[in-house]
């Protein structure tokens, strides 16, 4: 247990490390969540009678920032598993699975550092969230909401590494990220309540994690009830994340080693 966890965090503290010097890249990613808050926050401010009619008392801005704060997390962990596709290039991943490291320790260790890096960048939303006038109905809830923003995000990053590691080009991983991400954000109640979405859309936003989380962000943001029990949304991300992390440790066993 003991060389597993060491196993882990050192490849979690390389992963930190790469971060830190692509600070350039991070600040970069920051750009599209900060103008969807600051300008669709603002432009569909009129919009505030239809969030009312669906239960939802207060300014559009706040309704729309928990799912930006999502958005970021989103993208920087379903991004983050680009360096894996690096280590496999050029031959880390061959090295590191000849070592007697654990396997599962690459994935997990991996995930961490996005989950890490893609909270990070959350909690700058946060701020411009709070700058622009969004407020909270209990600023002690910021802790809980960072700690949901990391498993969240750690979920994600495991789709990520999962990805990378079985895709057969870059030119795949891309497609598949891209086709994956923006998805996964407009179906869920990010922008507009899903009593607003056709019925169809609707049904397709409650298998995502993404909607949950957003819900569960909201609540603690705002006070307001989402209608869907804590324990629940907290189940479910759970179950995401676990099941993530089983499968990425897994591929790790397996298909990590394959040649572009």
């Amino acid at each position: 247990m003991r060389s597993f966890v060491a196993d882990t965090y050192a490849i979690f503290w390389r992963e930190m490390m790469r971060y830190r010097k692509s600070k350039s890249g991070v600040l970069i990613r920051l750009i599209q969540p900060a103008v969807w808050i600051v300008v669709i926050g603002h432009t569909f401010s009129g919009t505030k009678p239809l969030i009312q009619a669906a239960g939802f008392d207060g300014e559009y801005i706040e309704f729309m920032a928990p799912g930006v704060i999502v958005l970021t997390a989103i993208f920087t962990s379903i991004f983050g598993g680009v360096n894996t596709l690096w280590d496999r290039r050029y031959g880390f991943m061959n090295k590191a699975l000849v070592s007697p490291i654990f396997r599962s320790s690459l994935a997990l260790g991996k995930m961490l550092a996005i989950a890490i890096v893609a909270t990070l960048q959350a909690s700058l939303i946060i701020a411009i969230s709070l700058i622009i006038g969004v407020s909270f109905v209990d600023y002690a809830m910021i802790i809980p909401i960072m700690a949901i923003i990391t498993l969240f995000s750690l979920g994600f990053s495991g789709v990520s590494v999962i990805v990378a590691a079985t895709a057969k080009s870059q030119e795949a991983f891309w497609g598949i990220i891209n086709f994956l991400g923006m998805p996964l954000f407009m179906i869920s109640p990010a922008l507009f309540p899903l009593e607003l979405m056709p019925d169809w859309l609707a049904s397709l936003a409650q298998i995502n994690p993404a909607t949950y989380t957003i819900l569960l962000i909201r609540e603690m943001m705002t006070g307001v009830e989402s209608g869907i029990p804590i324990s629940l949304s907290l189940g479910i991300l759970g179950a995401f994340v676990g099941v993530t992390i089983l499968i990425a440790g897994w591929t790790f066993t397996k298909d990590v080693t394959r040649p572009f």
